[in-house]
């Protein structure tokens, strides 16, 4: 199997104890046959291959291996000598057990094989697998509060990796466990070796295994094997297995809907519920309209171009700051739509368990890596993660934990072309200076005057697709007016529209102007125009204005005159400074 090369290519390199990490030895591949079947029996026939004869070790099955397929009865005596001769054999089971495992793999490991053959002449070497390691070498547990039996194990793992015998004897032993919940003393001496999740590549090998396995499944019309491949790559097998699996037994279609179901589950699980998948389907057909949202609009558009094309001299960090209700999010699942790829929440993944808050912001951070290319999203990223350095030490350091994290992973060049995380704020000033040099800043401003017949025109198209209308109608021009008047953001009048039907009857030019009449402003100005003014200070580039390309055609709002040169475009930072002084105390954002 493709998927175990990583193992035996450090197995090649002489590389004798691992640390398997990532792909579950339980998820199921294409084997070199073609047939399907779990990467732990893809393990067992490579590995006899080379000679090796593969025993598995968990807590729940015990000690493992091929004693009942054994063909030859010669392979089988020897075997069972050596087992004998290291007290792997007829292992009492009581809660000595891993103890008396883990001695005996180490003795056994460490043993030179030479002597021993398969009875085809090869010379017979043994691989040794065990399951489940963090719960044989637990690394969650503070010194001091691990049992007896634990330390033995953690001391055994610990000096078996090191051994140079192990080495000599071409041996081979194998833990497999989740990434960071190992005991460091046995972690930091084992070669590490991660298997991915199965990528596009892998996913089409996959599903046409599976196809010609199971050949009543079907599929809801326009759901192609290429689609299914793009949908659930970079997820376990499995669960696209069971769904192909019961099509082929009860009749039933295979829908896009439970594969999405079904990648979501995969991927909160992957990800211990730092990452979520976003369903970018919100911004189809979308149409956001605007002088102050094309800027942003049309560059981003850009970006996600240069996204799927891997193109490396893109940012890899965006930040849109501006006033709520500006479509933030829209434009960037608007991204991940034109760029094709898979979109992820990030959360934060701030744990109550000391060193569970670092280990859990890595793996997120390596999900994301490995997913590429991919749209990371957050929203309100003031709010959802620790932006700014402090000496707050409440939380036994978990928030100074992630914040470094954070500040790595978005320091890191190599995700150039690869991932895009895109944050969005209306306060901008609530990020430490170390954080916001780390995003590129794009403002995305409030709609002006002009364009608010044109938004509600986009508005209603997209909730009454069939009705047409005319931007001159007084009606419209009026309802525009009026929702200027009460500061309504795109967000504020989407929600009066939506509610209209219901409350004033089907969508029309009457009911449109009926509902911008009922809606109630909710919007402070005050806080509207702070959060405008840092969107400015923060920016990123002068080409990010949307009057960047024609500042004397642009109708300025009355709190930016005096600080944006209507000539060039150029920014008065005193003045800018001293308007937002002003604001400061009047708002609440």
């Amino acid at each position: 199997m493709k998927a175990l090369e990583p193992i035996f290519q450090a197995y090649e390199e002489g590389y004798s104890a691992l640390w398997v990490t990532g792909r579950s030895p339980f998820d199921l591949d294409v084997d070199s046959d073609g047939t399907l079947r779990p990467l732990l029996e893809g393990l067992r026939r490579t590995c006899r291959e080379q000679g090796l004869l593969l025993l598995s070790y968990s807590m729940a099955a015990g000690l493992e291996w091929e004693q009942n397929d054994m063909a030859d009865s010669n392979d089988r005596r020897t075997i069972e000598t050596a087992l004998r001769a290291h007290t792997l054999l007829d292992i009492p089971r009581d809660q000595n057990e891993v103890v008396r495992v883990i001695r005996g793999v180490a003795s056994m490991a460490r043993t030179p094989t030479k002597g021993l053959h398969w009875a085809d002449g090869r010379d017979l070497k043994f691989a040794f697998l065990l399951e489940f390691a963090e719960h044989l070498v637990p690394g969650t547990l503070a010194n001091g509060t691990q049992t007896d039996n634990q330390l033995v194990a953690i001391e055994l793992a610990h000096i078996v990796a090191q051994s140079l015998a192990l080495r000599n004897s071409q041996n081979l032993v194998i833990f497999h466990g989740r990434d960071g919940l190992l005991d460091d003393l046995v972690s930091s001496v084992l070669h590490r070796v991660r298997l991915p999740q199965p990528n596009l590549n892998n996913k089409q090998a996959f599903i046409a295994a599976a196809m010609a396995l199971y050949r009543e499944a079907t599929f809801e019309e326009g759901l192609s094997p290429d689609a299914i491949a793009h949908l659930t790559a970079n997820t376990p097998n499995r669960g696209l297995e069971a769904r192909i699996r019961a099509s082929h037994r009860n009749g039933r279609c295979v829908s896009a809907s439970e594969l999405a179901e079904q990648k979501n589950a995969d991927v909160e699980e992957l990800s211990e519920h730092t990452l979520t998948p976003l369903d970018t389907s919100r911004v189809n057909n979308l149409h956001l309209f605007g002088s102050n949202i094309e800027a942003p609009r049309r560059i981003l558009e850009r970006y996600a171009l240069a996204l799927e094309r891997a193109d490396a001299s893109m940012p890899c960090n965006i930040l849109l700051v501006g006033p709520p209700g500006t479509a933030k999010t829209d434009l960037a699942l608007l991204v991940a739509r034109k760029a094709k790829v898979s979109s992820y929440q990030l959360h934060s993944p701030k744990g109550s368990l000391v060193g569970e808050t670092e280990r859990k912001a890595r793996l997120q951070q390596m999900a994301l890596s490995e997913w590429w290319p991919c749209v990371g999203f957050v929203d309100e990223v003031t709010e959802n993660l620790p932006l700014q350095r402090s000496e707050f030490d409440g939380d036994s350091g978990a928030s100074r934990a992630v914040t470094a994290a954070l500040l790595t992973a978005l320091s890191d060049e190599t995700r150039r072309g690869r991932t895009l995380i895109i944050g969005t704020s209306n306060c901008p000033w609530l990020l430490g200076e170390a954080m916001r040099s780390r995003f590129t800043i794009m403002p995305v401003l409030y709609p002006l005057a002009e364009d608010y017949p044109g938004i509600i025109a986009a508005i209603t198209h997209r909730i009454a697709p069939h009705l047409e209308i005319n931007l001159a109608d007084e009606r419209i021009v009026e309802a525009a007016q009026i929702f200027h008047n009460k500061a309504g953001s795109p967000r504020h009048i989407y929600s009066a529209l939506s509610n209209a039907p219901s409350l004033h009857g089907p969508l029309s030019p009457e009911t449109i102007l009926s509902a911008a009449r009922d809606h109630c402003a909710t919007t402070d100005l005050c806080s509207v125009i702070y959060a405008e003014l840092w969107a400015v200070k923060t920016c990123s580039f002068l080409s990010f204005f949307p009057w960047a390309n024609n500042p004397k055609g642009y109708r300025f709002a009355t709190h930016l005159e005096g600080i944006v040169n209507p000539d060039n475009g150029e920014i008065d930072r005193e003045v800018l400074e001293k308007r937002i002084k002003e604001y400061k105390p009047h708002a609440n954002v």
